[in-house]
C-alpha cells in the first residue's frame, strides 16, 4: 500500500507490516517518519535493532541470512535499511523480491531512501515491496507553503501565534526545515502560555546556537577554513548533540551536490538558484556562487560519502570521533585538502 506522511502516526495504531520504505529529499522528514515506524517497533517489544548502510559493494546476502536466522535476543527484530541512492540495483532488487516474498514472521524491515522517481517505482522489487508493506513518499516543503507548515507544527506542539509569526520564522530560517523545527522547539520552552507573538520569535532567533550549524557551513562555503576549527570546538563544548549539526551539513551540502550537477548540465546559475526548493535566498547567492565555482560536480559529490561516515560515527557503528570527521569535512568544502585518517 502507499501511504501520505501524514497518515502514517494513524496507520501504526492498528497496523505492523513487515517492510515500510520511506524515500525523499527532505532528510528531516524522512528521519521523523521513520522515527515513528521505530518507536511503533519499541512500543511491540522489539528490542534488537540491525542498521546497514548501503554503500559500494554492499553484501546484499546478509538480508537473506538474517531471513533465516531468528534472533538470539529478542523475539522481535528491526532491520533498518538505508539507500541514499534510491536504488538497490539489480543484485538489491533481487534480495528485496525475494525477502518481501517471504517476510520473516519476527522481523520488520525498515528501508530509509532518497528519492525514488517514478519509474524507479514501477520496478518489480518496489511493487512486490508494496504488496506486503508499505511506501511512504516524502515531498519537499517549498517557500510558498513553509509559513503553513511552520503554524501547523506549532499547534501541534501546543502553541498559539499568527500566520504573520509563522511567516517571520520562515523567513528568519531561510527556508530550512530542520532550522525551523529547532526554533519552534527552543520557542516552547520560552513561551511560559503557549502564546508565541513577533518579539519573542527575534529575541529567541537572536540567541538560538543552534544556527551556528548554519554558520558552520557558510564558514565553509565561503573558503573560511580558519574559523572552522574554532566554530566545531564551541558547538562541542555547548553541549550540542552532534546530530543536530549533522543534520545542518548534509542538508546543506545535498543542496550544493544538486546545484553543482545543474550547472554541468548547462543551467545559468541564477536559473539554478530559483529552482532549489526553497530557492537559494538574494543575500545567500555570492557566497553560493563562491562555493560552486571552489568544486565541480565530481568533487561535489565525493563529499557525500564523507557524510554517510559522520552520521555511521555518531551512531556507534563506525569507530571514528564524528567531530573530527565533521571538521575534515568543511575544511574540504572550504578548500583545504587533510589528513583522511581518523
Amino acid at each position: 500500500m502507499r501511504l501520505k506522511a501524514e497518515q502514517l502516526a494513524s496507520h501504526l495504531q492498528q497496523n505492523y507490516l513487515p517492510v515500510y520504505l520511506i524515500h525523499g529529499d527532505e532528510q528531516m522528514l524522512v528521519e521523523e517518519a521513520s522515527d515513528l515506524v521505530r518507536q511503533h517497533a519499541r512500543n511491540q517489544g522489539v528490542t534488537d535493532r540491525q542498521v546497514w548502510h548501503v554503500e559500494g559493494r554492499f553484501d546484499w546476502s546478509q538480508l537473506q541470512w538474517q531471513e533465516q536466522t531468528m534472533s538470539l535476543f529478542s523475539s522481535q527484530r528491526l532491520l533498518e535499511l538505508r539507500l541514499p541512492s534510491g536504488s538497490p540495483g539489480k543484485e538489491g532488487g533481487e534480495a528485496l523480491r525475494k525477502f518481501t516474498a517471504s517476510p520473516p514472521a519476527d522481523t520488520c524491515l525498515l528501508i530509509i531512501s532518497g528519492k525514488i522517481d517514478a519509474r524507479s517505482q514501477k520496478s518489480k522489487w518496489f511493487t512486490e515491496l508494496e504488496k506486503v508493506g508499505a511506501t511512504i513518499a516524502v515531498w519537499p516543503v517549498d517557500a510558498a507553503n513553509l509559513p503553513r507548515w511552520v503554524m501547523q507544527r506549532m499547534q501541534q506542539q501546543g502553541l498559539q501565534a499568527s500566520q504573520q509569526v509563522a511567516a517571520l520564522i520562515a523567513e528568519r530560517v531561510e527556508g530550512n526545515l530542520f532550522a525551523a523545527a529547532q526554533e519552534i522547539d527552543k520557542l516552547q520552552l520560552l513561551s511560559s502560555n503557549g502564546v508565541v507573538d513577533e518579539q519573542l520569535v527575534l529575541a529567541s532567533v537572536a540567541d538560538n546556537a543552534r544556527f551556528e550549524a548554519f554558520g558552520l557551513m557558510d564558514c565553509a562555503f565561503l573558503g573560511q577554513a580558519k574559523k572552522i576549527p574554532r566554530m566545531i570546538a564551541r558547538l562541542r563544548d555547548e553541549g550540542l548533540d552532534i546530530m543536530s549539526i549533522f543534520s545542518a551539513v548534509s542538508w546543506a551540502l545535498h543542496r550544493a551536490v544538486n546545484m553543482a550537477e545543474q550547472l554541468e548540465q548547462g543551467q545559468r546559475i541564477e536559473q539554478v538558484f530559483a529552482a532549489q526548493k526553497p530557492p537559494v535566498w538574494q543575500k545567500s547567492q555570492p557566497m553560493m556562487r563562491q562555493a560552486l565555482m571552489r568544486h565541480n560536480r565530481q568533487q561535489w559529490q565525493q563529499f557525500l560519502p564523507q557524510i554517510s561516515r559522520i552520521d555511521q560515527a555518531a551512531k556507534g557503528s563506525l569507530k571514528a570521533c564524528p567531530w573530527a570527521l565533521l571538521e575534515q569535512l568543511c575544511m574540504k568544502v572550504a578548500g583545504v585538502d587533510t589528513l583522511t585518517t581518523v
